[in-house]
C-alpha cells in the first residue's frame, strides 16, 4: 500500500490545476460504460508504457485524498472490472484516468502519457467524444456538457489545400512530394513522415474526410515497409514499391 499525492485532485474530486500545470498535462474525455472494461484498461496500460511507468495507483473518493491506495501492475486483470467512482493514476503522476460516473472518463497526462493513453491525439479524441455524446446523451445527459467543456482547439482539415503552412500535417504532405521526386530516400521518408504524424497528434492537429483517408493510407503503406533492410520480411514493400505507391496517391494530395 502507498499514499498518493493529494495534488492530483481538488476537494471536489476533479483534476487540480496545480497537477495539470505540472508537465503541461491535457485532458481527453473518452467513452466508458458502467465499469472500466477493456477500453479504459488499454488506455491505462498504454499511458504507463509510453511514460515508462511500471505501476498504477487505484484511489476511491470515500477513502480520502491521502488514504493508502492499491498499487497494481498496469496490465492487472482487475483493471477490467472496476466500477466508478475511481481514479487510476500512474505511479509517477505522469497521467491518470478519472472515472467518476458511468458514461465517460477523463484521461489526463503529459504528452508522453497521452501518446499511449490517447493515441488518437487530444483534439481527435475530443472530436470523437463530441460525436459519441450526441448519440449517447439520452442515456447519460451530462455527456453533452462534458463535450462542451473539452472542445477541440483546432478545426479539422478536409483537404490538402486547407492545411496551413508550418504544421506537422503540411510536413507530411511535403515529404510525400519529396519522396516521389526522389529528393529523399525511403528510409528518410518513413522516419520523417512518422515523426511528423506523431507531432501532428501531439499538437492537436485534426484531419477528416479525404485528407484523413489519404494520410491513413500512407500510414498503412509504412506499416508494410521495413525501415531497416535487415529486418525486411518477404511480403514487405521495397523502397521502390513504396515510392510508386506514394506517387499514385499524389493526385489526392494536391
Amino acid at each position: 500500500m502507498v499514499v498518493t499525492d493529494p495534488l492530483a485532485l481538488d476537494g471536489q474530486w476533479r483534476y487540480s490545476e496545480h497537477w495539470l500545470s505540472a508537465g503541461d498535462k491535457r485532458i481527453v474525455p473518452v467513452p466508458a460504460g458502467s465499469h472500466t472494461g477493456a477500453s479504459l484498461a488499454r488506455r491505462v496500460a498504454g499511458g504507463c508504457r509510453t511514460a515508462g511507468v511500471d505501476a498504477v495507483l487505484l484511489m476511491r473518493p470515500d477513502a480520502g485524498a491521502t488514504a493508502p491506495a492499491d498499487r497494481l501492475p498496469p496490465t492487472d486483470p482487475c483493471l477490467l472490472t472496476l466500477s466508478p467512482p475511481l481514479l487510476l493514476i500512474a505511479a509517477g503522476l505522469e497521467g491518470a484516468v478519472l472515472f467518476s460516473r458511468p458514461g465517460f472518463a477523463l484521461v489526463a497526462g503529459t504528452s508522453a502519457f497521452l501518446a499511449g493513453a490517447a493515441p488518437e491525439g487530444v483534439d481527435q479524441g475530443r472530436a470523437r467524444f463530441a460525436r459519441y455524446a450526441r448519440v449517447a446523451a439520452r442515456q447519460w445527459p451530462d455527456l453533452v456538457s462534458t463535450a462542451r467543456a473539452f472542445r477541440p482547439a483546432h478545426f479539422a482539415w478536409k483537404g490538402p489545400g486547407d492545411v496551413p503552412a508550418g504544421t506537422a500535417t503540411a510536413q507530411q504532405l511535403a515529404l510525400m512530394d519529396d519522396f516521389a521526386a526522389e529528393r529523399c530516400t525511403a528510409a528518410d521518408f518513413a522516419v520523417g513522415w512518422l515523426d511528423a504524424r506523431r507531432r501532428s497528434q501531439r499538437w492537436g492537429e485534426r484531419v477528416r474526410g479525404p485528407l484523413e483517408a489519404l494520410l491513413d493510407h500512407v500510414f498503412s503503406l509504412l506499416e508494410d515497409h521495413s525501415i531497416d533492410p535487415r529486418r525486411k520480411g518477404p511480403d514487405d514493400l521495397s523502397g521502390e514499391e513504396l515510392r510508386n505507391a506514394v506517387i499514385g496517391l499524389l493526385p489526392e494530395a494536391k
